[in-house]
């Protein structure tokens, strides 16, 4: 078999030649195809990586995004969600050194503190230095120590260094169901100092807070008063862009109705309640709807495209082998059974596709931007395909008799 399989390859030049040359045309082509799609389909995850979406809490209207009310079962919410990353939470309160009646407020209550549950967080002042007791880092906003960091001119005004502690009453804001503005007194709480913030720069730490605490901690400090805790400002970034749909949906789940969408329609009532996300998602969207628009119109004709090889393969096999009918009937009238000669043409056809689809595969990798593993996967559905064209083509030739066979040709 091997034998009759080379001759015939040399006796038949011309037309192995064909063969070989339609295969190699027909990998390299199929892998830029697919390599096209691949490159749209890179393109859309480098836009997901590259285009974060920023979302951020605001009140119904979506006039004020800081100082409104973000209660606490949407603060769960969005910390249980598997679609929110990078979640940036802060509450504004004042405070005042030691314990003093709340009459006296006035005279005591001169502290801003601002509670983060990051040090870089949107509500603080960019570039703002902060030196750390050692041991501690910025992770100190994410957990839930009764510790600070303050600014280091009150903290020289005070006498104080770092590592010391200090009894702070804190006050916290509120809104009634008027939506006016009350503020309520919490027990004095002793805190230690473990990290103080460079204002040298009068210019650059105008707008610094007093006092820094961790989320958490004043979390709990108003909880632990019975009291309903709510947030002053709260955004953060979708984790996967590519699952908007599913982002949305879980939105809807968060808080007693799901966050709602922006409303300014006409008879719309203000409030401070932070009940609506923004989601600046415009852009992303816009970009992405061109990226899969191209890939899906590329992937409709993954089917025509392998319809076209089977005929292409299907095509060529039936011309080759009507013109070596005679040789076919001869293997017949030899007795050679229609199976087996069936299968010495089929051997032929196969080492010829398979050295056409391994020049194809190098060609491809030399020129082409997929991985070996992509590509041979592209010409092994190119092999498939021809074969099946070839296997169908000669099956039909097997069916022949031979006397009808030699009258044929």
């Amino acid at each position: 078999m091997y034998y009759y399989i080379q001759k015939s390859i040399q006796r038949q030049k011309s037309r192995s030649i064909l063969v070989i040359l339609v295969n190699c045309v027909l990998a390299v082509l199929l892998n830029l195809y697919f390599g096209l799609i691949g490159s749209y389909q890179v393109q859309l995850h480098d836009l997901a990586a590259n285009t974060p979406i920023k979302c951020t809490i605001t009140n119904p209207d979506g006039t004020r995004e800081l100082g409104i009310a973000v209660s606490s079962d949407i603060l769960r919410g969005l910390q249980a969600a598997e679609q929110v990353r990078d979640l940036d939470c802060s509450v504004q309160m004042k405070a005042g050194y030691g314990e003093f009646a709340i009459e006296d407020w006035k005279e005591h209550l001169n502290l801003v503190v601002s509670a983060v549950n990051k040090s870089d967080s949107s509500v603080l002042p960019e570039d703002m230095g902060i030196q750390y007791l050692d041991g501690w880092d910025e992770t100190v906003f994410t957990g839930s120590e009764r510790v600070c960091v303050m600014r280091k001119t009150e903290m020289d005004k005070q006498g104080y260094v770092c590592g010391e502690e200090f009894l702070l009453t804190v006050y916290y804001f509120y809104y009634n169901e008027k939506d006016e503005l009350w503020c309520g007194e919490l027990p004095p709480v002793t805190v230690k100092v473990v990290g103080q913030i460079d204002d040298s720069d009068p210019a650059a730490s105008y707008e610094y807070p007093d006092v820094l605490l961790p989320f958490r901690t004043a979390w709990d400090l108003v909880e632990e008063n019975q009291v309903d805790f709510t947030a002053d400002a709260v955004s953060f970034y979708v984790k996967d862009p590519l699952a908007l749909n599913e982002f949305k949906e879980e939105m809807g789940q968060i808080g007693e109705l799901g966050l709602m969408e922006i409303y300014k329609g006409d008879n719309v009532r203000f409030s401070y309640k932070g009940t609506a996300l923004y989601v600046q998602d415009g852009t992303f969207i816009t970009m992405a709807d061109r990226l899969n628009t191209a890939i899906r119109i590329l992937t409709a004709f993954l089917l025509p495209m392998g319809i076209l090889v089977f005929i292409v393969g299907y095509v060529i096999s039936h011309l080759l082998a009507n013109g070596r009918v005679k040789e076919f009937a001869l293997f017949r009238s030899l007795g050679v059974g229609a199976p087996r000669a069936v299968w010495a043409f089929w051997c032929e056809q196969l080492v010829l596709v398979l050295i056409g689809n391994v020049i194809g595969c190098l060609s491809a990798l030399v020129v082409g931007s997929q991985g070996i593993r992509e590509i041979l996967t592209v010409c092994g559905a190119a092999f498939g395909g021809y074969m099946l064209g070839t296997t169908v083509a000669l099956a039909l030739l097997a069916k022949e008799k031979p006397l009808e066979l030699l009258t044929s040709e």
